[in-house]
């Protein structure tokens, strides 16, 4: 449904409605099961109440949606709007990889110094920082305009990944890891999904309504347009309305890279809410002494 809402016009498809009755149907009887089946339930219900896993599951479902809906973005971007070819959209975008190797061999040492949960908030703001780098794109840009953002956003996605799985798991129990693990991971890729079904129809209605914003001044009664709707011929004005719509495609991918930058922002205060490392060992400690 999420992958092909966007292509189907969503609920005008019977195909798409179809699917949702089916999610439906299935969370219907997830919740029932989850409720029901005691210990030999699919989903361990008791993962939720774990704080620490909680949060980190709500950082993560963002971590995706803001990742991969950047990854599914850019390069479309770039080779319609700004004719790159293939090779070298893949070229400007594959360092922000590099980035993220850096700042995890980097987030890794650190880690044992500097608290986890500092290490999570400059990963969320540098992650911020390059998103509103984006959000300052034209249609003109150079090579490295595409790339230093990039790797700017990969490398606080870094800092990110590392103290977060550190964070989320510090506070369960063996026996509850292998269940956390998939669970988080599923997150991820929901997250991932609905994150890119969000930007990509944001991208379609966004292009449509800012084309007609632009277009709208194009009449006769705009002193600035009678040359051209006078004198042009048919060429030139399709060139303008191809100009106009190049504009309007813009103006949505920086809307969408704006989303991105808020939901970012968003889910920094949620940090608060996460227990340090060292205080979770302490009373790890504590809990067994008294045993």
């Amino acid at each position: 449904m999420l992958d092909r809402g966007e292509q189907l016009d969503w609920f005008g498809s019977m195909e798409i409605r179809v699917e949702a009755i089916l999610a439906a149907v299935a969370f219907v009887f997830f919740i029932a099961h989850t409720a029901t089946a005691g210990a030999r339930s699919f989903f361990k219900y008791e993962l939720l109440k774990d704080r620490n896993f909680a949060t980190g599951t709500c950082f993560i479902f963002v971590i995706g949606a803001v990742m991969y809906a950047t990854r599914a973005l850019l390069p479309p971007m770039l080779q319609n709007l700004m004719n790159y070819p293939v090779a070298t959209t893949g070229l400007v975008t594959a360092p922000s990889g590099a980035g993220t190797m850096v700042a995890m061999l980097i987030a890794g040492r650190l880690l044992k110094r500097i608290d986890a949960r500092v290490l999570l908030l400059a990963g969320f703001l540098i992650s911020a920082f390059a998103l509103w780098q984006m959000m300052q794109c034209t249609i003109v840009l150079s090579a490295s305009d595409i790339v230093w953002p990039g790797v700017i956003q990969g490398f606080g996605l870094g800092f990110v990944f590392v103290p977060l799985s550190a964070l989320t798991f510090s506070t369960l129990t063996a026996h509850l890891r292998a269940d956390g693990t998939a669970t988080y991971s599923l997150m991820r890729n929901i997250g991932s999904s609905i994150g890119i079904s969000i930007v990509q129809t944001l991208m379609t209605r966004n292009t449509q309504v800012a084309h007609a914003d632009l277009a709208a001044q194009i009449t006769p009664f705009n002193p600035l347009m009678q040359p051209m709707l006078a004198n042009g011929s048919m060429q030139d004005i399709a060139m303008l309305n191809q100009s106009i719509t190049q504009q309007a495609a813009m103006i949505a991918y920086l809307n969408d890279f704006k989303l991105m930058f808020v939901a970012t922002l968003l889910v920094v205060p949620l940090i608060l809410l996460i227990r340090p490392m060292k205080k979770v060992a302490d009373e790890s400690i504590a809990h067994a002494a008294m045993d």
